[in-house]
């Protein structure tokens, strides 16, 4: 009989990302990124920013907001550097001191509380000179750029970071490139283009790491849903088995199998890919060294066919399912979806699979006491922490469960109407903190590895 619960040493923790957490845009010597120019089309005006740069400030609330996490007893926390808080140029010979000191000092508060850090490389905040100088991702000197700046970090905090992952939900970049690079492509020859750099970027980052910090471990990150067909007519599962090929595996077996799948090149099939597609790419794809997949997990989508290639989008993502409750947002609230979703990615690829991100976005109302009382977001995490456990016991290998997210933050196009934190972020009171009822009953979670998820 297999062993019940969570395994000795199972790492709780949550995550965030620089652009929509840090704030503090142009101190410190950090340059423009292109979070920091971007524009979200309507944006609600009650957001109260048109940017991300302010965000929940942590770069002036590092350490109070690291000791929220270690009262929570937090075992990992995953955040992203900031490339342009580095270098703030994407290109610079030598690193901004500044910058490296301030994830220095972020790292020592992590140490303080014994808390495992999991670093995440780039998400969605590309130095904005490159993607004026050359189009960003689209070029390979992006590639030999961006790895100028995973071998300079990695070799400064050699040692101190256990968890490498070089992208953030990397396969988005098929719906949303222009969010993802700056750069909005015009054809789906140029989407590959920009996905096969980053791809090249990836498993060179992967090699890099190993070299560097032996020690260390490295691997992709897949957002994906669980993909049910809108029916039972054959033409609805064909939609959603291209759905799930081309949005996951299809990407996934770059990450974890280190090459493109036929199924995947026939998406392109339309273009000749030799002038993207060099002599010797697939070798350096085939010579990733990862060591777990990362995965995000939010929602189950329902796909429908409709006789074209539109089945790739986020409209097609958020697909309702009449037998799940939707958010405000319309995201299908799945719980099954998440044990599916786990047992499907880990008997396929066979790697130890960390999350990265579960979480529920919802409008919290900050009580004149200045308590939050959030149960939906409680019942949410109770029910898929309970599901994931059930994946455990039959078999599926997980590191650990990072929640969406630790504090609250921006949220990438509904402002900070939309939270997903156990801490409330007041942006009417100064960005003052305030704990959720949700931090206590996490806490509660946390302490007993999982067998107690009661609310009381």
């Amino acid at each position: 009989m297999g062993a019940k619960g969570f395994p000795e040493g199972f790492l709780w923790g949550s995550s965030t990302n620089a652009q929509q957490f840090e704030g503090g845009w142009n101190e410190g010597g950090k340059g423009l990124s292109i979070a920091d120019v971007r524009k979200i089309p309507n944006m609600p005006k009650e957001s109260n920013f048109e940017d991300f740069k302010i965000a929940s400030d942590h770069y002036h609330h590092l350490k109070e907001d690291i000791g929220y996490l270690g009262e929570m007893g937090f075992k990992i926390y995953r955040f992203t550097m900031s490339w342009s808080r580095i270098f703030p140029n994407g290109d610079d010979l030598e690193p901004n001191e500044d910058g490296l000191a301030f994830y220095d000092t972020m790292l020592k508060e992590l140490e303080k509380y014994n808390i495992q850090p999991v670093v995440t490389l780039y998400a969605y905040d590309l130095p904005y000179n490159l993607l004026k100088k050359y189009n960003g991702w689209m070029s390979r000197e992006c590639v030999k750029d961006y790895l100028h700046y995973v071998e300079t970090v990695v070799t400064r905090f050699k040692g101190r970071v256990k968890y490498w992952v070089p992208f953030n939900e990397q396969n988005c970049v098929i719906f949303d490139d222009e969010y993802i690079t700056g750069y909005k492509t015009k054809n789906k020859k140029e989407l590959f283009q920009l996905q096969h750099n980053m791809n090249l970027a990836y498993a060179q980052a992967t090699q890099l790491v190993h070299k560097i910090d032996p020690e260390a471990k490295t691997g992709g990150n897949i957002c994906n849903t669980c993909v049910y067909p809108f029916s039972c007519n054959p033409k609805d599962v064909e939609a959603a088995d291209h759905f799930a090929y081309i949005f996951g595996y299809g990407y996934a077996d770059i990450l974890a199998r280190k090459k493109y799948s036929k199924y995947y090149l026939k998406y392109f099939s339309e273009y000749d890919l030799s002038d993207i597609i060099f002599d010797g790419d697939l070798d350096i794809i085939g010579a990733a060294e990862p060591d777990f997949l990362s995965i995000t997990y939010y929602m189950s989508s329902v796909i429908k066919s409709n006789n074209d290639e539109q089945i790739i989008s986020m409209s097609n993502i958020k697909g309702t399912n009449p037998y799940c409750e939707q958010t405000e947002w319309g995201w299908n609230i799945d719980p099954y979806g998440f044990k599916h979703f786990l047992i499907d990615f880990y008997h396929r690829y066979q790697m130890p699979i960390l999350i990265l991100e579960n979480g529920l976005g919802h409008r919290d109302k900050l009580e004149d006491d200045g308590t939050i009382t959030d149960d939906y977001r409680i019942k949410y995490l109770k029910e898929h922490i309970e599901r994931m456990k059930e994946a455990v016991e039959e078999g599926v290998e997980i590191i650990g469960y990072l929640t969406w997210s630790a504090i609250d933050l921006y949220s990438t196009r509904e402002g900070f109407e939309k939270r997903y934190g156990f801490v409330y972020v007041d942006k009417n009171d100064n960005l003052k903190r305030y704990p959720k009822k949700s931090f206590y009953w996490y806490k509660k979670v946390i302490a007993t590895n999982g067998e107690d998820l009661s609310n009381d």
